[in-house]
């Protein structure tokens, strides 16, 4: 099992997703591994920097939900991923491993997206009105 928390940053009623160097095919949530002795928020705020150069505004934090789906590419692991809903400081660009950012709703290109993000997390997200 890999545990993953993630931030769901919307403009535009579209999330914000990001594409990595090791995945170059799609776009996943901007999030990741929490390390050892981190919080979720404190892993939340290090990846935010690390991945799209942006401080996160912690008072803006709501958590929404958790998802649990295969990993992508990955048959024989689970994925549990804790999504947590923020705003940004500064304009998002893509760093360190990210190669490319992305706003995506469920009209979007679905191909482009991780597989837990297309089985579930999109469709929750509509379901609850965030993303068209």
């Amino acid at each position: 099992m890999i545990n993953k928390v993630a931030l769901a940053h919307f403009k535009d009623k579209k999330m914000l997703m990001v594409r990595t160097k090791r995945q170059r095919e799609v776009f996943y949530t901007l999030g990741g591994k929490i390390e050892k002795g981190e919080s979720e928020i404190d892993c939340l705020k290090r990846e935010v920097k690390e991945e799209i150069s942006c401080e996160l505004n912690e008072k803006s934090l709501n958590f929404l939900t958790e998802f649990e789906d295969v990993a992508h590419g990955k048959e024989d692991t689970m994925l549990h991923l804790k999504m947590y809903e923020g705003d940004l400081i500064g304009d998002p660009e893509p760093s360190a491993e990210i190669v490319e950012i992305g706003w995506f709703d469920t009209i979007s290109d679905k191909r482009h997206l991780s597989e837990i993000a297309q089985r579930k997390i999109f469709p929750w997200l509509k379901k609850h009105r965030f993303i068209n």
